[in-house]
């Protein structure tokens, strides 16, 4: 019941308390006054009647005494008027007839009214000629006193009325800050730490908006200090601390957090630039030029990173390491061609031409699924061929016995997708405290003509880049949904960034989770942290459709960007799985370690749980127990099987 229904209830069982009393106190108050009038009508009347008669009655004539009654008797006051001679006669008699008068009969019930009989003697000098009776008639009494207690109904359900009014002006003031206190409440308890601006004038309601303020500015200042301490962290442990750029242990978590699992494998050309020189421009402009070079020097080569959907990371001194995964041998050794010339141009601007020995060696990623240890080895080779060549850019060839024609895996990726050739597979993620199931996460495998099943990390880079995302997203969602009716727990599975950035995909996916309200409260949609980077305003809007159709959102492969912790305080999603490298490295790395501890307190504070991903044997588990992680995938809980189970 709301605060206005309470009082409303309250003020108006006080009013039916005070309108039964006050009814009642008025109501015997009249009947009694109205019986006292009656009694004083009929002696009244029974008094002059006598005089009258006494003095008009010398010879006792009867029609003259009906005359001197009947204007008495008409006026319709009295019930009966008798006039009896003194021997007790009856010489004149006139009685009116019961009737009911504008009052309702259960009134006259609950109020009686009795009628008074009075009597007065007829003189006629000394002589006694006689008695006149009188009997009043309560009928207009009853109709004076139902009068009464109506208009006094009237009047007071029209005060209630008007103070129900006024307690809803009153109410409506009082209660809109307690409305904004309430949606505070809410938006803290949702961690989204809001301060309310209105000033109430009650003194009270003033004293809980302060205190829900300050609650408000306590809890927020407490979470930015430790999520600053943790982006301190990963900074220190991530981040090479002159250019920004990720270090060499950063770009590693990164690369192996985009290509490690059943993500695409990496299918591009993996490449080192070194700047030979670094050491001796150092000595000759000083430190803090030079570090101001190799930041603008490390920018130029992240830029064409990006534009190849790559990444760019400080690999330690004058190596820079380049992941262009969207270039072959023959388009990364032009672009890499061009970048040297571009960084050239850039140290001769400033007068360091002399400087400018710079060799980029590259290697391209073989087929299958190629460790980034071996790749930075056959570009370690290709760089030592690159300073020894007049052009300073070498690029290798991936070793053609270990590729496929890419043309015919497409047309088997394509025709298995429009044949729906499609099964799941589940890992179980589990609680760290009692190892209960928490929830299935399922991925997709392909099946070829002959019925050989084809691993995400073997398809996915095809997928994406013949621009088959959705589809397969679509075909995912379509087969998870009809395989939940035979199951009970409840699933998460991947959804590509590239797919919730169609609105058409936005708007069927709404369709279907609007159709299957209830399959969807045990589906969980999640996107890698890299792709929630990659364009944060498209996740927020589809992670609000998927919760307002009842399904929820979670990020993968969580804590690898720089920016992953202002991420949790945006998007709010279900729950976080920490990436596999990140956990690793949170075992060996004390630095690591520190980060991901800080990162599990900063989203528990937001009440976000953080699983552990990749946790494969009972070591890793017991290394990572202190951390306090809400929950733990890996094969440690078992292998993928099919999904469902039969």
């Amino acid at each position: 019941m709301t605060l206005g229904r309470l009082l409303a209830a309250a003020i108006s069982a006080l009013f039916l308390f005070a309108l039964v009393g006050v009814e009642a106190i008025i109501l015997r108050s009249a009947q009694g006054h109205m019986q006292r009038q009656l009694e004083s009508l009929s002696q009244d009347a029974a008094t002059s009647l006598g005089l009258s008669l006494g003095v008009l009655l010398r010879g006792g004539d009867p029609a003259l005494a009906e005359t001197v009654i009947n204007p008495a008797f008409d006026r319709g006051h009295y019930e009966r008027i008798e006039y009896l001679s003194a021997s007790g006669e009856r010489i004149v008699s006139r009685h009116l007839p019961a009737r009911e008068g504008d009052y309702p009969a259960w009134f006259a019930r609950m109020f009686q009214l009795h009628a008074p009989t009075a009597e007065s003697l007829v003189s006629a000098g000394w002589k006694q000629a006689g008695r006149v009776r009188v009997t009043a008639h309560p009928r207009f009494a009853y109709e004076q006193l139902w009068g009464t207690a109506r208009d006094t109904v009237i009047l007071l359900v029209l005060i209630y009325a008007a103070a129900l009014l006024v307690l809803r002006l009153v109410l409506r003031g009082v209660l809109r800050p307690l409305a904004a206190v309430e949606r505070a409440a809410q938006q803290i308890s949702a961690r989204r730490f809001v301060t309310l601006r209105l000033r109430p004038r009650t003194r009270e309601l003033a004293r809980v908006v302060e205190a829900m303020n300050s609650l408000s500015l306590k809890v927020s200042e407490a979470l930015d200090a430790e999520a600053r301490r943790a982006e301190r962290l990963q900074v220190a442990a991530y981040h090479d601390p002159v250019t920004g750029l990720p270090n060499a242990l950063g770009f590693t978590a990164r690369f192996e957090t985009r290509y490690e699992g059943e993500d695409e494998a990496f299918g591009g050309v993996l490449a080192l630039v070194d700047l030979a020189d670094l050491g001796a421009i150092n000595r000759e402009i000083g430190t803090e030029r030079c570090d101001a070079l190799l930041r603008d020097l490390l920018s130029i080569m992240d830029d064409a990173a990006t534009r190849a959907g790559g990444s760019a990371g400080r690999w330690g001194g004058a190596l820079t390491v380049l992941a262009l995964p969207q270039l072959r041998v023959g388009p990364a050794r032009e672009a890499l061609a061009v970048l040297r010339a571009r960084l050239r141009a850039a140290l001769a601007e400033i007068g360091l031409s002399a400087h400018d020995r710079l060799y980029c060696g590259g290697v391209e990623a073989p087929g299958g699924r190629p460790s980034l240890q071996a790749l930075v080895r056959g570009t370690q080779d290709a760089l030592r061929l690159a300073r020894e060549t007049a052009e300073g850019v070498v690029v290798l060839d991936a070793e053609p016995t270990e590729r496929r024609a890419p043309d015919d895996l497409v047309d088997t990726v394509r025709e298995a997708l429009a044949a729906r050739r499609l099964r799941l597979v589940g890992q179980s993620a589990y609680r760290m405290s009692d190892h209960r199931a928490l929830h299935t996460e399922l991925m997709a495998r392909l099946d070829d003509a002959a019925g050989h099943e084809m691993v995400a990390a073997r398809f996915m880079p095809f997928v994406v880049a013949q621009g088959l995302a959705e589809e397969l997203d679509r075909a995912v969602i379509e087969k998870v949904l009809r395989e939940m009716r035979r199951a009970e727990e409840r699933v998460s599975l991947n959804v590509s960034a590239r797919s919730i950035e169609l609105p058409a995909f936005l708007a069927w996916l709404a369709q279907q989770l609007a159709r299957e309200r209830a399959l969807a409260a045990r589906l969980v949609f999640e996107i890698p942290e890299h792709g929630v980077v990659r364009n944060v305003a498209a996740v927020t809007e589809f992670a609000g459709m998927v919760s307002r159709a009842g399904a929820a959102f979670a990020i993968d492969h969580f804590g690898v960007h720089r920016d992953c912790l202002a991420l949790l305080q945006r998007l709010h999603p279900a729950y976080v799985k920490l990436a596999g490298a990140q956990v690793r490295r949170a075992i060996a790395d004390h630095g690591a370690h520190s980060f991901a501890e800080s990162l599990v307190r900063t989203a528990r504070q937001l009440d976000i749980p953080v699983f552990a991903h990749h946790v494969e044997d009972e070591a890793t588990f017991q290394a990572i127990a202190s951390l306090g992680f809400s929950g733990y995938q890996g094969n440690l809980g078992g292998s993928p099987t099919p999904w469902p189970g039969r």
